[in-house]
């Protein structure tokens, strides 16, 4: 296994050893754990230039930490005896005795609690710096602190900070961010595919640099042990006062930024009356279907990544519509995460992509929006967290709740899932819902049952909470498909159609439950079959109508059951699933592989995802293409003739010409009467709402959160962002011709990197800087490539296509 391998620079002081009873003997139960002393110090903390993979990003930039004051540390992870202690009937893991895993992070502060009271002693969880610091001596010097067992195996080991980014400048005693969803976890990796180790990130998690980080509630519920969440964290304890250290503010993601909670423009869409549609590109060029070196180069995170897919949309309570997506770069590795990007409602352009969960070290997946009632609930999944697609280290799904369109979070929400569990994966699909009994219902992909062996990946089943998601069960039945996507008739039945890789008779089937989703009937549909990298929707929409879209070929040898028909359609039902009146959806993009391009001979809409605004537009979001795009249009449009197709030029440009009345400012506060942010907009000929004039937004604090200007929904002049203390990061410059200007700085004001646009693609000259000015980066796009393939600085080690 591999041992850490930088050095720690230390103080004079003198540490005071307490060896184990015996080597290799199980620690025994004991009210005062074993302890070896720490002396204060200093050191650098992060990744350092041996580590020159771009997925080490958490861990920069590396920065010196000094330790003023010395503390004691365990010699090994507490026991079960010892926990069991505290709480005799817990449960928890025992795959890792002698020691405790499967706690919580609230469990092990409750611990480190219990322990101080009964002993008179300050235990507590060590910071993450602490436990840096520790494992870099024991590196440095095992001779004399080789009495800390298991830092690089056995449990992995909650700390008590909240995670965070790193900031760039010396810090004493840090204590990590002042909040956040997540809490920073040490010692080894906890989630891989065993059958897909090559795409791994490029990350040795046992390293003394390597950061994880869940949500403090993980673990499993003690009165709903089936339903998952015995991990591998335990709990190593440090004894002395706490850090004096300073938290650092977070500072939101762009997604978070700039929303409005005035509602009432939501409603303000295109003339109802009249057929519209839009097509726009939601996610530039890099990243999306980009190698990571050009990434780099155009100045992106190196959190983004070039495969971008299985996107979740809904439509906000303000009418903004937000679009959650993975980026990844082969779906399953750990570090894949999740993006977000926000179309606000009255701006004609999609925001810049930016962070929106990312439980570190964890493969997020399958994202879900749903809108249910005031509030906005994502799901996602977690696969092969603990090495298992499922089993009992996660959960099927896990979800956050925002009841302001999203400019704040509910923590991390793991279900309670009570009764039997059959096979499934940890993977949302497209669709959740109420149903007329009230029952919050959640589409997921079914899976092969570890237990039984029962149950396939080419199915799907419905997650079912009646408390408004306090606990959750297993439905029961099983589709015929996988990725089905579900709706409720209008007596009651569910109706579930596809996914993809299966058929009855050439078309797509259709499962149909009379029970809630305990049974399901087989029956064969109108619409053709899907293949790998398709995914049907279904919506009812606002009318009372239901909506189904997909592709009229499968990508896995481009035939259909239509004669003649390619590319995409959206079909519309007036009698609840009896009969479709089939429309071509145009706008879609063919495949982004061009053999798969070249058999479907049109369009696809990869993996779709569907949702209706409250002014009426229907937002449908596409995957697999390059570039990635958005369609938009109105019941009028789905009831118009079939038209001519028009250019993507057409579709893609705005018919807005003026506005029709006064333009109007809004203002508003926060709940102390502080000035939270200003804007101005009117209703535009087409009969929408649109921005037009400034937008000035602020923290709590009064500093500067956001800016931009509009014209007619479309950004102009310089749009910047700042952190969290006011210091600006990032600034685009637009001009009239739709080119821009791209300008980010580091924490410390040091540039970071410049880049020039066309639309949504990088376009002209890019440069980019480390935190110290040293230039990184040269080179000059094209439409979105590198021209000539040539990228000057880009690191050779640690690239991913």
């Amino acid at each position: 296994m591999t041992r850490f391998a930088e050095a720690a620079t230390i103080g004079a002081a003198i540490a005071v050893i307490v060896m184990p009873s015996a080597v290799g003997a199980s620690p025994a139960p004991t009210a005062e754990p074993e302890m070896v002393a720490i002396p204060a110090g200093s050191f650098a903390m992060g990744a350092g230039a041996d580590l020159p993979s771009r997925d080490w990003f958490n861990e920069r930039p590396q920065h010196q930490v000094t330790i003023s004051r010395g503390f004691r540390i365990a010699t090994h992870e507490v026991t079960l005896a010892e926990y069991r202690a505290f709480r005799p009937d817990a449960v928890v893991t025992t795959e890792l005795t002698p020691y405790v895993a499967g706690v919580s992070w609230k469990d092990a502060e409750d611990y480190a609690a219990w322990l101080s009271r009964k002993t008179g002693r300050h235990y507590r969880l060590p910071t993450e710096a602490e436990w840096e610091y520790v494992a870099k001596l024991k590196t440095a010097d095992p001779g004399r602190y080789g009495a800390i067992q298991g830092l690089e195996s056995g449990p992995l080991e909650w700390t008590s900070d909240w995670f965070g980014p790193y900031a760039p400048s010396p810090r004493t005693d840090p204590v990590g961010a002042a909040s956040g969803m997540l809490k920073v976890v040490r010692g080894g990796p906890i989630s891989h595919d065993p059958d897909h180790d090559w795409s791994m990130l490029e990350i040795d998690y046992h390293r003394a640099e390597a950061r994880l980080a869940l949500p403090p509630s993980f673990a499993p519920f003690a009165d709903a042990p089936n339903g998952g969440g015995l991990h591998t964290i335990g709990i190593r304890l440090v004894e002395g006062p706490d850090p004096a250290g300073q938290p650092i503010p977070p500072t939101p993601p762009l997604n978070a930024l700039g929303v409005r909670q005035d509602l009432s423009t939501a409603a303000m869409g295109p003339d109802p009356s009249k057929p519209y549609f839009r097509k726009r590109t939601f996610l530039p060029t890099p990243p999306d279907d980009s190698h990571s070196t050009a990434i780099d180069a155009s100045g992106w995170d190196a959190r983004l990544r070039n495969h971008h897919h299985s996107p979740g949309v809904a439509v906000m309570p303000n009418g903004d519509v937000l679009i959650t997506i993975y980026t990844s770069y082969s779906e399953y590795e750990a570090g894949t995460s999740i993006i977000a990007t926000r179309l606000r409602h009255g701006a004609d352009q999609w925001d810049p992509p930016s962070a929106f969960v990312d439980i570190v070290g964890v493969n997020d997946h399958a994202p879900l929006l749903v809108r249910d009632g005031a509030d906005v609930r994502f799901f996602w999944g977690s696969p092969f967290l603990g090495g298992q697609e499922v089993g009992p280290q996660g959960f099927p799904f896990q979800q956050i709740v925002t009841a302001d369109s999203g400019a704040t979070w509910s923590p991390i929400l793991y279900p309670k899932v009570i009764g039997s569990v059959g096979g499934h994966t940890r993977q949302p699909i497209n669709t959740a819902f109420r149903d007329r009994r009230g029952r919050l219902l959640l589409a997921s992909d079914g899976g092969r049952d570890p237990k039984t062996g029962l149950g396939s990946g080419n199915e799907a089943l419905l997650w079912a909470s009646d408390d408004s998601g306090m606990t959750w069960y297993d439905t029961g039945g099983r589709t015929f498909g996988r990725h089905t996507t579900f709706v409720e008739g209008k007596d009651g039945r569910l109706l579930g159609y596809g996914g993809k890789n299966t058929d009855i008779d050439g078309f797509m089937p259709l499962a149909t439950s009379h029970d809630g989703g305990k049974t399901y009937v087989k029956s064969k549909t109108p619409f053709p079959p899907l293949g790998s990298n398709q995914r049907p929707a279904v919506l009812r929409l606002a009318s009372g109508r239901l909506l189904m879209i997909g592709d009229y070929v499968s990508k896995n040898d481009g035939v259909g059951p239509l004669p003649g028909k390619r590319g995409s359609y959206a079909a519309v039902s007036n009698d609840d699933g009896k009969t479709w009146r089939f429309k071509r959806l145009p706008g879609v993009n063919p495949h982004q592989d061009p053999a798969a391009a070249a058999r479907m001979k049109g369009g696809t809409l990869g993996y779709a995802a569907m949702a209706q605004a409250p002014d009426g537009v229907i937002h449908v979001v596409t995957t697999m293409t390059h570039p990635i795009v958005t369609l938009a249009f109105n019941e009028a449009w789905l009831d118009a003739p079939e038209a001519s197709a028009s250019s993507d030029e057409a579709l893609e440009t705005s018919s807005i010409t003026a506005l029709t009345g006064p333009r109007k400012s809004f203002t508003e506060r926060y709940s102390d009467g502080a000035l939270r942010g200003t804007w101005s907009g009117g209703r535009a000929d087409n009969g929408a709402f649109v921005f037009d004039g400034p937008q000035r937004w602020f923290y709590p604090d009064g500093k500067p959160a956001w800016e931009a200007d509009y014209t007619l929904g479309r950004k102009t002049g310089v749009e910047k962002r700042f952190d969290r203390t006011g210091v600006l990061i990032s600034e685009r410059d637009y001009a009239a011709d739709g080119r821009s200007t791209w300008k980010r700085w580091w924490a410390n004001g040091k540039r970071r990197a410049i880049s020039h646009w066309n639309g949504t693609n990088a376009d002209g000259e890019a440069m980019t800087w480390d935190p110290e000015g040293r230039l990184l980066t040269s080179t000059t796009f094209h439409e979105g490539a590198p021209a000539g393939g040539e990228i000057i600085g880009a690191q050779t080690k640690g690239v991913h296509p």
